[in-house]
């Protein structure tokens, strides 16, 4: 392992490897591997001697072996657009969508020179707002340490049964609704301690019927506006198939009858193909554009809309992420988004499938952005 440079060389590596397109553990270890080959040809060529076979295949074995460790093209549309595209929006990813290790994902997603996370899980799939005190102090310290900012602290709020209704969706309860206020104000101190003010929210299970509850769950999430208004928090409705709002349009009705200003939308831009909907433009046209203050990224491949879907790479699939992000820069949004990889590729870990999915993700940002 080199030892890490400072001053002007410091800044040098790192935008080489950067460039590269690895992560700075793999870049160490290529460039380590190309030294001692430089080394080993020195010392035959000043002995009069070429270049062994042995070192040539023990250079070439080292080089597979960084690029088995996660050497891969991040930056394959050159580091200028995704810098341009970096800058235009402010793009992230769900944390643990890379590790359950907060850290670990930090530093690899550090390597695509992101400065935005999203808190959803953390060390050892623990829900944020069950974090201890000495693990959002240290949370703290790490996004200091990496150089990011949290866009949301992901939270279950009334991802459970609405009391008096029957679910249609094979789920549990996240939290009971009894705890549902308590958690929320635990979702707030750590929004708090964390930097961020938007904590994202459901809207319950879903009913074999949603429109004739939509009154009630409105009201709920009024109920819990003022809480999170006391807290100095907002909220923002994500639009989940196991809930009862999955589609924009289904958001947009519920967002027409909630008038608390703290209350907003995380737009995934993914689940209302499973619910039947285009999610761009149809779904994205109705809403609030004020409105929407976060979202979700990621790839869905359907048949139709609603019919066979899966989900996918960021970049491949059935949404128009250039339409929609190009949409957003024509709306002026300001907002925040993540990527959000569900997919499990075959063959790959979900780190491999997450890492292709934020260099497919890139590549559409950067063709947004251009």
């Amino acid at each position: 392992m080199f030892p890490a440079a400072s001053g002007q060389s410091s800044v040098f590596i790192f935008h080489f490897h950067w460039q590269l397109g690895c992560a700075p553990r793999q870049f160490y270890a290529l460039l380590g591997n190309i030294v001692r080959y430089i080394l080993a040809a020195r010392i035959l060529v000043d002995g009069g001697f070429n270049v062994s076979h042995l070192a040539r295949r023990n250079f070439l074995k080292g080089i597979l072996a960084a690029s088995a460790a996660g050497f891969s093209p991040v930056w394959t549309r050159g580091a200028a657009d995704t810098a341009a595209a970096l800058r235009i929006f402010k793009l992230g990813a769900i944390s643990d969508g890379f590790s359950n290790d907060f850290e670990e994902a930090l530093k690899v997603m550090k390597g695509y020179g992101l400065e935005w996370v999203e808190i959803r899980h953390i060390w050892g799939r623990v829900y944020n707002t069950e974090a201890s005190p000495e693990q959002i102090r240290r949370i703290r310290e790490l996004l200091d340490q990496y150089g990011f900012r949290v866009s949301v602290v992901s939270t279950a709020l009334y991802k459970c049964v609405l009391p008096g209704t029957e679910a249609v969706v094979n789920q549990k309860d996240a939290y009971p609704y009894s705890g549902q206020m308590d958690m929320l104000k635990r979702a707030a101190d750590r929004a708090h301690a964390w930097g961020t003010e938007t904590l994202r929210v459901f809207t319950f299970w879903r009913v074999a019927e949603p429109e004739k509850i939509s009154g009630r769950v409105a009201e709920e999430l009024e109920k819990a506006a003022d809480v999170a208004r006391s807290a100095g928090v907002r909220l923002a409705i994500e639009d989940e198939g196991a809930c009862n709002v999955r589609t924009g349009h289904e958001l947009a009705r519920l967002l027409a009858t909630i008038k608390a200003p703290n209350v907003g939308a995380n737009w995934d831009v993914g689940n209302p193909w499973f619910g039947g909907e285009v999610s761009f433009p149809s779904g994205y046209d109705v809403l609030p554009k004020d409105r929407i203050w976060h979202m979700h990224l990621k790839g869905v491949a359907c048949e139709a809309p609603g019919k066979q879907c899966t989900n996918a790479f960021a970049d491949q699939g059935s949404i128009d992420l250039v339409g929609q992000l190009r949409a957003l820069r024509r709306d002026h949004y300001t907002g925040t988004m993540s990527l959000e990889c569900e997919y499990q590729a075959p063959g790959m870990s979900h780190l491999q499938t997450s890492q292709r999915s934020m260099e497919g993700l890139l590549k559409v940002a950067a063709m947004a952005a251009a």
